[in-house]
């Protein structure tokens, strides 16, 4: 990464420095709760990665997608750089009868930047200046010699901008011209973007989906994290009998720290259990065997320890070594999804844009957290079936990591802002695929084993008049502990009998409390009515009720006669 930021505006009118800003938070205790992405856990970590030189042109499979308009050759694996192929300024120019003489380039744009960019657009078909900088030329602090690419191109017919962004940024795209160019700039094998067509503005659209999925890569090349010939998108896995899935983004990087990586970006318009859809399917795809491989063969091999077992599945013919235990890594890039302006809607402040910025990151990180305790059977290693080891077998493992791209954006692809499921914390992504708990620590495990063994048989033969002192002393404690359970068994037994011979209400055949039983037997059976506590109360209510209402309806005769009797004068 760099360590400052460009304060030239690009070509958009928008700043540099939102996808390359080097500011990183204060260090914070290792967890995902309470530490920040790209934050040290305070454990040694590996070096950033690095990308590897790219190899030479060889013949190699893709991983089972449709083959489209390609550039020539047979392999997608392998071959050399286009930036190293348009050094050779006179045989760029060679190559088409319209391509202007360097000296005629208004803007002094190089053959290699031109067709760094006309490689990208073909490969991503659509990208902004800020994207085209980090995948062509990653290194450089500008990105002048891009826009200055940018525009010579678009004199000459190759390139063309579809449309304004929301945010000012301007969409460039290839032109027909640009893009025949670009098919024989790619690599061999690597799918050339279908054209755009022209439209006009109010037609055109956008997929932000794609950005994003251009974005990613960007970032990962500007951390040195593959280049851009590494990269392809689209990458289909074909699964029997089953929907084929594509993969937003692959790469491939032969050599480096991370050689292969398969990236799927979400923004939001896909669920939880399509996310956790995908991954199935991802494992599924690289348990296939390969292709001719004899059935026994294939069983025989899945028996095999180590690394052995994947020697015969169909991933390891198509996609480079990964160094390291397991299958092929999948990355998760989430980010937050936009919601539409309304025309009148006031811009957010500096204030609002920060805590939206804070929602929208918990609110993924809860998606991430979710994905993972959702998918434990897909990236879950197998537990080594050895008293004493707490190693991990991966060797048949999916490795998941997962991140936001505002993360990337904020602390760069290499710095610790990757989640590996299963782990907590956040790691850089060389430190969350490597698997510390794997085969290096079950060598050392099983080294310490045959030391521990002959430490336990002399515990075993120390401890043997310990254990029969403790025999005896526990034979003791039982004896007491059985004579304390006789003694209880006795009084429960007891109380049990108390409690069948207590007395009934004659009643409410409710039990008597042990006052009321008490009286009872002072008063003896022909003293007693036999009723308990509550029946007698109300038995006393009752006869109450029944004396008052006696005298009411006494009082009110007398008062009926007395009128009566009284007012016979009154008749005239």
């Amino acid at each position: 990464m760099s360590t400052t930021a460009p304060t030239q505006p690009g070509p958009d009118g928008d700043g540099q420095a939102d996808g390359h800003l080097p500011a990183r938070p204060p260090q914070a205790q290792s967890g995902r709760d309470n530490q920040q992405p790209g934050t040290s856990t305070g454990t040694p970590t590996h070096s950033s990665a690095r990308t590897s030189t790219p190899s030479t042109p060889g013949t190699a499979e893709t991983a089972g997608q449709r083959p489209g308009i390609r550039g020539s050759g047979g392999g997608d694996n392998s071959s050399p750089s286009p930036l190293l192929r348009l050094r050779d300024a006179a045989a760029v120019e060679d190559r088409s009868s319209t391509e202007k003489k360097e000296g005629e380039w208004k803007r002094g744009s190089t053959a290699p930047v031109r067709g760094g960019v006309l490689a990208a657009l073909g490969l991503f078909q659509r990208a902004t200046p800020r994207e085209l900088w980090s995948l062509v030329l990653p290194h450089q602090r500008c990105d002048r010699s891009i826009r200055d690419a940018l525009g010579d191109l678009r004199d000459a017919g190759k390139v063309r901008v579809e449309l304004r962004l929301p945010d000012g940024r301007k969409l460039w795209c290839l032109t027909p011209a640009g893009r025949r160019d670009a098919a024989t700039l790619l690599p061999a094998g690597a799918k050339l973007a279908a054209a755009r067509p022209v439209r006009e503005k109010r037609a055109a659209a956008y997929s932000q989906h794609a950005l994003d999925v251009v974005a990613t890569a960007g970032l990962l090349a500007k951390a040195g994290i593959g280049h851009l010939e590494a990269f392809s998108t689209e990458v289909e896995h074909r699964l029997p009998g089953r929907r084929a899935l594509f993969a937003d983004l692959v790469l491939r990087d032969p050599g480096a720290d991370v050689p292969v990586l398969l990236v799927e970006v979400d923004r939001e318009n896909e669920g939880n259990g399509t996310l956790l859809e995908k991954l199935i399917t991802y494992r599924a795809w690289c348990e296939l065997p390969a292709r001719g491989v004899n059935r026994k063969d294939f069983e025989a091999s899945l028996a095999k320890p180590g690394p052995a077992v994947n020697t015969l599945r169909l991933w390891s013919a198509l996609y480079p070594a990964t160094g390291r235990e397991g299958l092929p890594p999948v990355a998760l890039v989430l980010e937050a999804g936009r919601k539409r302006r309304r025309p009148g809607d006031k811009p957010l402040t500096p204030a609002q844009k920060k805590a939206k910025q804070e929602r929208d990151d918990k609110r993924l990180l809860r998606r991430i957290e979710a994905v993972e305790a959702a998918s434990e059977n897909i990236w879950a290693p197998l537990a080594v079936r050895k008293e004493g080891v707490t190693a991990r077998y991966y060797h048949q493992a999916l490795p998941v990591v997962a991140t936001t791209l505002s993360h990337l954006r904020r602390f760069g692809a290499d710095g610790e802002v990757w989640i590996r499921f299963g782990r907590p914390g956040w790691h850089t992504l060389a430190d969350a695929l490597d698997n510390e708990d794997g085969d290096q620590l079950l060598e050392r495990q099983l080294a310490a084993l045959a030391g521990q063994r002959r430490q336990r048989e002399e515990a075993e033969r120390l401890g043997a008049e310990r254990e029969r002192q403790q025999a005896e002393l526990e034979r003791a404690a039982a004896e007491v502990q059985r004579r304390e359970a006789d003694r209880a068994r006795q009084e429960a037994e007891d109380a049990a009998e108390r409690e069948r011979r207590r007395p009934a209400c004659g009643r409410c055949s409710a039990k008597l409390s042990d006052q009321r039983w008490a009286d009872m037997v002072r008063a003896g059976v022909w003293g007693d009515d036999g009723l308990c506590d509550d029946c007698r109360q109300a038995e006393a209510d009752q006869r109450a009720q029944a004396e008052a209402a006696r005298a009411r309806a006494a009082a009110e005769a007398a008062a009926v006669e007395e009128k009566r009797t009284g007012s016979w004068w009154r008749r005239s």
